[in-house]
Formats: C-alpha cells, structure tokens, sequence
C-alpha cells in the first residue's frame, strides 16, 4: 500500500497571467526532496537552492506579483528570443 499524498490542486487560478521561468543552468537539478509549495519530489532547485517544481514556482509568482522568490535564469550574451 503507498502512503503518497496526493499533489495539492489550486484552490483558484491565479489573477494575473503566469509568466514562465527559464531555467537551462545545471545548477537547478540535485537530488529528489520535497517541493516547499505542492508536498511531492521534485529533483528541481530554485535560484536559492529550493526544491521547487517549475510550474509551483511560476504559479506562486502569480499569486504574489510583489515579491521576489522565484527567478529566472539571465540570458546569455548573444542569445537571444529572436529567431529570424
């Protein structure tokens, strides 16, 4: 029998649009913890060296446009969005 507790579900959409964090840097992988915002594993790590999954972090952002907790990665030099 597991004892896995289910993912906690979003009581409510967020109020403002959520803005997608890029994270290319190796730094954001270590081993499997638990997430601080949902309970489940996660092998992800915030800029601080959170266990975050990448969809909990951009969600909380959202709820919490004032504040600063989760970033994303600086572009690099030379490499841009633009494709063309």
């Amino acid at each position: 029998m597991s004892t896995r507790r289910p993912a906690s579900v979003p009581t409510r959409p967020p109020t403002m649009p959520v803005r997608l964090l890029d994270r290319h840097d190796a730094s954001h992988f270590a081993r499997s913890e638990r997430c601080v915002l949902c309970g489940s594993t996660t092998p992800l790590r915030s800029h601080d060296g959170e266990p975050v999954h990448k969809t909990c972090a951009e969600s909380w952002n959202a709820e919490h446009p004032g504040e600063i907790r989760f970033v994303s990665d600086p572009l690099k030099s030379g490499k841009g969005r633009d494709h063309a």
